[in-house]
């Protein structure tokens, strides 16, 4: 995320207490291949769901599409 990436801003937390600290204690634990494995599963899904929204987004009521 760069600094004109509207993202940035909401995703810095304002103090440290906003950090889910089970989360990072969790991925800690993890090997360097169980973390990239579960990075590839969150971008995988993130894909799909936007795949899925467009392709909903561009069936229209009425259409012969199928879904």
């Amino acid at each position: 995320m760069g600094k004109g990436d509207p993202m940035s801003k909401k995703m810095k937390p304002k103090n440290l207490s906003d950090v889910d600290k089970g989360l990072v204690a969790m991925f800690l634990k993890m090997s360097i291949e169980e973390r990239l494995r579960a990075n590839d599963n969150a971008a995988r899904t993130i894909w799909e769901l936007r795949n899925a929204y467009k392709k909903q987004r561009t069936i229209r009521p009425g259409s012969k599409h199928t879904a």
